[in-house]
């Protein structure tokens, strides 16, 4: 049993003995509100031209705008770079690139991590040609694939530009570039130009790559 004179808890520290008289300060600080007037704005300067994007005004009509900067105000690509491996010209016999590399000897183009290849794949009045137009088939040699198995890493889709006609691809290539993980889109070499250009803009130049011939090939003389 604790003793009820034994206090349970001991004060930290004690007063001293020594009572003090308390003073109360005599001095009260005094706030005065003093009310602040908000100036009035500045007048409007006649030499300030207004934002075309500004509201206007009661009884006043907006200026039309011309279709052709309603355009490029929406084109949300317009400042995207160019790709070096973008296609300028499609010719009957060659290619121009944006970086200004051209050919004019039939070769084909392979566009490739952003790079561009000769490509000869088939030439123009060859076999391959013949028997295109005949069948309406476009069926390559195997050779014309191995870039593809020997770059990595490898594109996730793969234009095919057939030339003047819209072709098929083979079986035979298509089960090809299957089995190297590529996807493929076929068309004729003047909308697969303008496929890749782009899908090449909106992506990275390594998922796309495009296989073109020369816009001449299936074009009857």
């Amino acid at each position: 049993m604790l003793s009820r004179s034994a206090p349970l808890f001991r004060p930290l520290c004690t007063r001293s003995a020594v009572s003090r008289p308390i003073v109360q300060s005599a001095f009260v600080r005094s706030y005065k509100v003093v009310s602040r007037k908000t100036p009035p704005p500045p007048p409007p300067s006649e030499n300030v031209t207004p934002s075309r994007n500004a509201l206007p005004k009661d009884g006043e009509s907006t200026p039309p705008q011309s279709p052709a900067n309603v355009f490029s105000e929406l084109d949300v690509m317009s400042g995207v770079p160019t790709p070096g491996s973008a296609v300028e010209t499609v010719a009957e016999n060659g290619f121009v690139l944006s970086n200004g590399t051209r050919w004019n000897d039939g070769s084909g183009a392979m566009l490739l991590h952003n790079e561009a290849f000769k490509w000869r794949a088939a030439e123009r009045s060859s076999e391959i040609e013949h028997k295109a137009l005949k069948t309406g088939i476009l069926e390559l040699p195997d050779t014309v694939w191995g870039i593809l198995e020997v770059i990595h890493p490898k594109p996730e889709l793969l234009i095919v530009g057939t030339g003047n006609k819209s072709l098929m691809l083979s079986v035979k290539d298509r089960n090809r570039l299957t089995e190297l993980g590529i996807r493929m889109d076929v068309m004729d070499t003047s909308n697969a130009a303008a496929q890749y250009n782009l899908l090449s803009t909106e992506r990275s130049g390594m998922e796309i790559a495009a296989a073109l011939l020369v816009y001449g090939f299936g074009k009857r003389k």
